[in-house]
C-alpha cells in the first residue's frame, strides 16, 4: 500500500507483448459510434493496470498541491493547481494501451509516506454507467472525484470523454501549520487520521476548486503509429469567489503544414480571471511544462528563447518514439517556470526501454506491485489475476481470466434485485459519490471475494 520509489521494483516481470500480429479491427468494426466501455477488448490491447490504478497517477506530482497550500498569493495558488492538472495530462500522452475496466465494487488504495505524502482510496461504484469514486488526502488538501468515462470509436480514432468532475479542498494559508500537519500525517493511527479528516471536512478554513477533465483522443487506431492528444478547455473554478483559470488547448488543422502542426501540437495557453478581469496568464506544453506569464503585457510578445527546462518531454507527433525532442515552447519576456516533467530517477537504460514496459514511469511501476506488509480488502486491484497474468506475459491465461470475471459480473448483474450499494462511498442529493471515511477503520470482513471463482456479492 505504501510506496517507496527507492525500494520499489524498477521494471515489470515481463516485456510488453508484440502486437504486430494482432488486429483490433474485428472488434472495433462493430463499435463505430458506440460506447466502447460495453465491449470486451482483447487483452493484448490492455496495459497491466486497472482504471482505478491509472487514476491514482494524478498524484505523481502531488507536491504541486503541497506548494499550492503554502502559496503566498491566490494567483500563485491558481498557477500551482493548474500546473497540477497539466501534470496529470502529461502522464497519458505516451500511453495508448487501455487499462482494465474495474469490476463493480473493485477498490484501490495507495499511500505515500515519504516526500509529498498522500493517501488515495478509490472504488468502482457503478457499472452502467461506469463511475469511479476517488478520495485522496494530502498534508493540507483533500482531492475528490467522480469519473464517468465514455469511450467511443470513430473509424480511425478513439475518443475518451469524462462526464465526471474533480473537487479540490485546500487549506487557506492563514489556517496552516505545516510542521504540525507533517507530524500528524506521519505519526497518527489510521483511526486518528480518519477523525482528523472528518474534522477537516467540517472546518471552514479551506478553499474549494472544481474542474472537469478535457477530452482525450487516440489517433491511428487501425493503421500507423498510435498517438494521443487532448482537446478543448479546462475551467478551474474557485467556488468562494468569481476567480477562475481557463486553460485552452490549442487546436490544429489537418490541412496545415507539417511545420505548423508540430508547432501547435500539445501546446496550451490561458488566463486567470476575476470576473471578466484578467489577473495573470500562463502557457506551455502539456506533455512537458507549465510557465506562468507574470506580466500580462508580455502575452503577445515572443522572445528567441525556447523552453530550457530539460527533463523528459512526452511523445510528440510523428517522431522517433524512443527519443523525445526538446520542448519547443517559445517563451515570453516574463515566462516563469512552475513545473516540468522529468524522470531523473530513471537510468539511461531504463529510459530507453520504457516502450517495452508500456511507457510506465517508476511511480506507475509500483502501482500493481504485490503488497505483503499491509492488510488490504479482497476487492483491491492487486488481487486481480488477469492483470497479474498480463504483467507476467501469460496472454492466453490472462484472456481466459478476464473473460471469466466479465461473465461473472454479468451473471451477478442479472440476479441483483436492488441497486448496488458501494462499501466506502455514499451517493448524496446531487448524485455524487462522497467518501464515508469507513475504509480507514480497516474492517474488511464484510468485503466480497470479488475476484474468486465464487463471488460473494
Amino acid at each position: 500500500m505504501a510506496i517507496d520509489l527507492t525500494t520499489s521494483r524498477r521494471k515489470l516481470p515481463s516485456l510488453m507483448l508484440d502486437r504486430s500480429s494482432y488486429s483490433i479491427f474485428s472488434v472495433l468494426k462493430q463499435a463505430i459510434g458506440k460506447d466502447l466501455t460495453r465491449f470486451s477488448i482483447p487483452v493484448v490491447w490492455n496495459e497491466p493496470l486497472s482504471l482505478l490504478q491509472r487514476l491514482s497517477e494524478c498524484l505523481e506530482h502531488s507536491s504541486l498541491l503541497d506548494q499550492a497550500a503554502l502559496a503566498d498569493t491566490s494567483i500563485e495558488r491558481f498557477h500551482l493547481i493548474t500546473a497540477f492538472i497539466v501534470s496529470h495530462l502529461s502522464s497519458h500522452l505516451e500511453r495508448t494501451s487501455k487499462p482494465f475496466n474495474p469490476l463493480l465494487g473493485e477498490t484501490f488504495e495507495l499511500k505515500n509516506e515519504k516526500d509529498a505524502p498522500f493517501h488515495f482510496i478509490a472504488e468502482q461504484v457503478s457499472h452502467h454507467p461506469p463511475i469511479s469514486a476517488i478520495h485522496a488526502r494530502g498534508l493540507n488538501w483533500i482531492l475528490t472525484g467522480n469519473t464517468q468515462l465514455g469511450i467511443k470509436f470513430h473509424g480511425t480514432n478513439v475518443a475518451a470523454l469524462d462526464e465526471g468532475g474533480w473537487v479540490l479542498r485546500i487549506r487557506k494559508k492563514s489556517s496552516l501549520s505545516r510542521s504540525s500537519s507533517i507530524s500528524s500525517f506521519h505519526s497518527c493511527t489510521e483511526e486518528d487520521n480518519q477523525q482528523n479528516q472528518e474534522a477537516n471536512d467540517q472546518d471552514n478554513d479551506y478553499e474549494e476548486y472544481t474542474w472537469k477533465s478535457p477530452n482525450a483522443v487516440v489517433h491511428n487506431i487501425l493503421f500507423g503509429h498510435m498517438w494521443c492528444e487532448f482537446q478543448g478547455q479546462i475551467n478551474l473554478q474557485h467556488m468562494q469567489s468569481n476567480r477562475r483559470a481557463i486553460l485552452t488547448i490549442k487546436s490544429h488543422s489537418w490541412f496545415a503544414s507539417q511545420a505548423t502542426k508540430a508547432a501547435e501540437m500539445f501546446k496550451f495557453s490561458g488566463f486567470i480571471y476575476d470576473g471578466d478581469d484578467k489577473l495573470s496568464a500562463f502557457h506551455g506544453n502539456y506533455g512537458h511544462c507549465y510557465y506562468a506569464i507574470d506580466n500580462l503585457n508580455d502575452v503577445e510578445l515572443k522572445t528567441r528563447s525556447c523552453c530550457s527546462a530539460g527533463g523528459h518531454n512526452s511523445m510528440q507527433f510523428n517522431f522517433n518514439t524512443l527519443i523525445a525532442p526538446p520542448c519547443d515552447v517559445i517563451l515570453t519576456p516574463s515566462s516563469r517556470l512552475i513545473w516540468h516533467r522529468h524522470l531523473l530517477s530513471m537510468t539511461d537504460e531504463e529510459l530507453l526501454s520504457r516502450h517495452h514496459y508500456y511507457y510506465f514511469t517508476l511511480f506507475t511501476m509500483c502501482l500493481n506491485e504485490e503488497i505483503f506488509s499491509t492488510i488490504l480488502p479482497p476487492t483491491d486491484c492487486r488481487y486481480r489475476r488477469d492483470i497479474r497474468l498480463l504483467e507476467q506475459g501469460t496472454l492466453e491465461a490472462a484472456a481466459a481470466e478476464k473473460h471469466r470475471l466479465e461473465e461473472q459480473q454479468r451473471a451477478e448483474a442479472r440476479t441483483r434485485e436492488c441497486e448496488y450499494q458501494p462499501l466506502w462511498f455514499k451517493k448524496n442529493d446531487n448524485n455524487e459519490y462522497i467518501y464515508t471515511g469507513e475504509y480507514e477503520k480497516r474492517k474488511f470482513d464484510h468485503c466480497p471475494n470479488l475476484f474468486s471463482q465464487v463471488s460473494c456479492l
